[in-house]
C-alpha cells in the first residue's frame, strides 16, 4: 500500500498543467470572474455568502456581462 504523503498531485504529471502550478506572478490574466447562471430566465438572485455576486437568469446575461 502506498502512503498518501508519497503521491504527487495529478497535475504535476500533465505537461499542460505543470506551468500553471509553477507560475508565481499574479496577473489579471490569471484571474477568473465568477458567473453563476440559474435556470430561472429573468432572475437576478443575490448569493448571501458572496457579496456583490448573483445567480443570473439567461435572459439577463448580456446586461451583466456587457460591462466586463
Amino acid at each position: 500500500m502506498v502512503h498518501i504523503d508519497s503521491l504527487l498531485h495529478a497535475g504535476y504529471h500533465n505537461p499542460v498543467q505543470r506551468p500553471w502550478q509553477v507560475e508565481r506572478t499574479l496577473t489579471k490574466g490569471s484571474l477568473m470572474y465568477p458567473i453563476f447562471i440559474t435556470d430561472e430566465a429573468d432572475s437576478l438572485i443575490p448569493i448571501p455568502s458572496m457579496p456583490n455576486q448573483n445567480r443570473i437568469g439567461v435572459n439577463r446575461l448580456e446586461e451583466v456581462i456587457a460591462p466586463l
